[in-house]
């Protein structure tokens, strides 16, 4: 392994040999899901119609607030943007919330009062959300950037990543990056449309979250090219960027990553992340005891 992390979640040799035998019947409920989706499309659009009526009607404030589910601000460059190419950093994120009893990783909760603390302090001190999208796009393609760019990215598909995140980086104008499983996250497609519908990055995570350093050849390339090809028929977005499962990686998966199409991935690695490592693009993880110090303490770390 290159690097990683080891408390995160691994893939027992036990499971691979179940997975084999459950992919067939969870294509087979994608199948199922699609065609009820598709039945309740006709009915979805009535309400959509009344609801953008209503709010055509009845609103009074910002731009934002009469299209709720417009693109926020930082999703297209602004005029005070300049090219960058230097490192940017990237910030982790799992839960929003108090950890439950017994939770195995209760470090991976971030109190929401803490999350809500920390985007105001990235404001207050000039700090602007962008996607890893537009940060490559100004590292290699001559793209813009805001004067102190950060990345916001959200692991796995929990729903406080929609129901609290979501609202609490629009209040600022900023877009996230959802690493997002294939299979098995607890987010609604509909929940991932309306982020990627507000400017969202959406990026792959594989499909069941294994430890991709154990995988032989074959599952490999069905975790880091299937979750990528599932992900684009589902929500028909590019889906350009690559996170490593609990941070672990190694020379044959980042051949894989690079084999599936994808132009970057995310690691564990404190740090900030430079162009000149593609495939090797540090963050910093916020856990429940990081708080505002903590993240302005990464900040200054790797500045």
């Amino acid at each position: 392994m290159v690097n990683g992390r080891t408390d995160g979640p691994d893939g027992p040799e036990a499971r691979l040999r179940e997975l084999r035998a459950r992919r067939e019947a969870q294509r087979r409920n994608r199948a199922r899901a699609r065609k009820r989706r598709a039945i309740a499309f006709g009915a979805g659009l009535v309400a959509i119609a009344a609801a953008v009526g209503v709010a055509g009607l009845a609103g009074k404030g910002g731009p934002e607030s009469r299209r709720p589910g417009g693109l926020v601000r930082n999703a297209t460059p602004q005029p005070d943007w300049r090219p960058h190419t230097g490192p940017v950093p990237i910030l982790e994120y799992h839960v929003l919330g108090a950890a439950p009893a017994g939770a195995r990783y209760p470090e991976l909760f971030v109190a929401r009062g803490d999350f809500r603390r920390q985007m105001d302090w990235l404001d207050e001190h000039g700090y602007e959300a962008v996607t890893l999208e537009q940060t490559q796009d100004a590292w290699y393609r001559g793209g813009v950037l805001p004067a102190k760019p950060v990345v916001i990215s959200f692991d796995d598909g929990y729903r406080p990543q929609f129901t609290f995140a979501l609202p609490e980086l629009r209040r600022h104008g900023w877009p996230g990056v959802l690493n997002l499983k294939a299979a098995g996250s607890d987010l609604y497609k509909s929940n991932v449309e309306a982020m990627i519908a507000a400017g969202w990055e959406l990026a792959a995570h594989t499909i069941h979250h294994l430890d991709l350093t154990s995988l032989d050849p074959s599952l490999l390339r069905e975790e880091v090219a299937g979750s990528r090809q599932m992900l684009r028929r589902d929500y028909g977005v590019p889906v350009t960027n690559f996170c490593y499962p609990a941070g672990r990686y190694d020379r044959k998966t980042i051949a894989a990553v690079e084999a599936a199409g994808y132009s970057g991935a995310t690691t564990e690695v404190r740090g900030y992340a430079r162009r000149g490592k593609p495939y090797e693009l540090d963050r910093y993880e916020i856990l429940g005891s990081s708080g505002v110090e903590g993240l302005a303490a990464d900040l200054r770390s790797g500045a």
